[in-house]
């Protein structure tokens, strides 16, 4: 058992397994620290059937309810694609003007992951559609600013509605990208004013429509700070909490994705994301790598390296959250 100053300190991840179903060691550790959340992948599910089934079993390694994700979006992402209503994405109802159309989406796919037990659907993609050839591609609403905020504001209130958590994505504004955070650590060559008057702006949308959480990517923003987004007290904390008044949870994109893991050392990325100002840290794929970065945490807390204090009130910002939020 964690000592009492460090109680919480796994609220701050949420993690992923490999396979069908959660090796021992993995529910070990879930239950040894009390970890945030889980999300799923396809590579965790047969059927609908099974991932609730799973989930069901899940729970009870829970003491704090946990937050259950995953990335339905429509189109090319999709994590259930079997036995399950599936749409198109984004751009296609942005391009035809169809908002009830994008509504009806939403509204059925937040209901049926409802009944599965997820209780956290990562979306919407905010990003703003840039240059051609942007990797985000069909997942945006589109290039025009109005069109993506208004189409954003409608998936929020319609998954809200339908009881499942939000999330906006990718926090500052990626739509621009050619390269792909998944692979390289890419540069993001926007001017301060292009942030403030085209990428923040699906943003501040969605924060007025009370989305529930806003995720972060690995991406270098010249214009913001010279480190990593992720890395960065500048934006996660000065700009998003602070300038844009956010005040849900600060997700980090999956750590494993090679923009960081191939760049920087694990165990001081997850850290650093961490003390940058993300709430909760992904780390989507590796038991090792999870219990490293949990196992590290927890000798910095022991050390004081980081303050029990802190620790504490940022668990309380998540315990708060969850006990407003997860109702049922």
């Amino acid at each position: 058992m964690l000592s009492l100053d460090m109680e919480g300190l796994g609220q701050f991840f949420i993690l992923g397994y490999e396979g069908e179903s959660p090796s021992p060691d993995f529910l070990k550790l879930v239950r040894k620290y009390d970890i945030g959340g889980i999300i799923f992948f396809a590579r965790n599910i047969t059927s609908p059937s099974q991932l609730a089934e799973t989930i069901e079993q899940l729970k009870s390694y829970f003491k704090d309810k946990p937050l259950l994700a995953i990335d339905q979006e429509g189109g090319k992402i999709n994590r259930i694609t079997q036995n399950f209503s599936l749409f198109p994405a984004n751009k296609f109802y942005a391009d035809n003007k169809d908002k009830k159309g994008v509504k009806e989406a939403y509204q059925t796919t937040a209901r049926e992951l409802f009944k599965l037990g997820i209780n956290l659907n990562l979306v919407p993609v905010v990003d703003v559609l840039g240059a051609e050839g942007s990797f985000m591609g069909d997942r945006s609403f589109g290039k025009d600013v109005e069109t993506v905020s208004e189409f954003s504001q409608i998936a929020i209130k319609t998954v809200k509605k339908a009881k499942l958590l939000t999330c906006a994505k990718h926090f500052p504004g990626i739509g621009s990208l050619i390269k792909d955070p998944h692979e390289v650590l890419p540069q993001l060559p926007l001017s301060k004013k292009e942030f403030e008057q085209r990428e923040f702006i699906p943003f501040k949308a969605a924060i007025k429509s009370g989305v529930d959480c806003i995720m972060t990517t690995h991406v270098i923003a010249p214009a913001l700070d010279r480190k990593p987004v992720t890395f960065s007290k500048k934006v996660v904390t000065n700009i998003l909490q602070k300038q844009l008044k956010f005040k849900g949870l600060v997700l980090s994109d999956d750590m494993e994705m090679k923009a960081v893991a191939n760049n920087f050392d694990f165990q001081e990325a997850c850290i650093n994301a961490f003390l940058a100002g993300h709430d909760q840290i992904l780390i989507c794929h590796s038991l090792d790598r999870q219990v490293q970065v949990l196992e590290h945490f927890e000798r910095l807390v022991r050390d004081k390296k980081i303050a029990g204090s802190f620790v504490k009130k940022r668990a309380e910002k998540i315990s708060k959250f969850k006990k407003t939020k997860l109702k049922s």
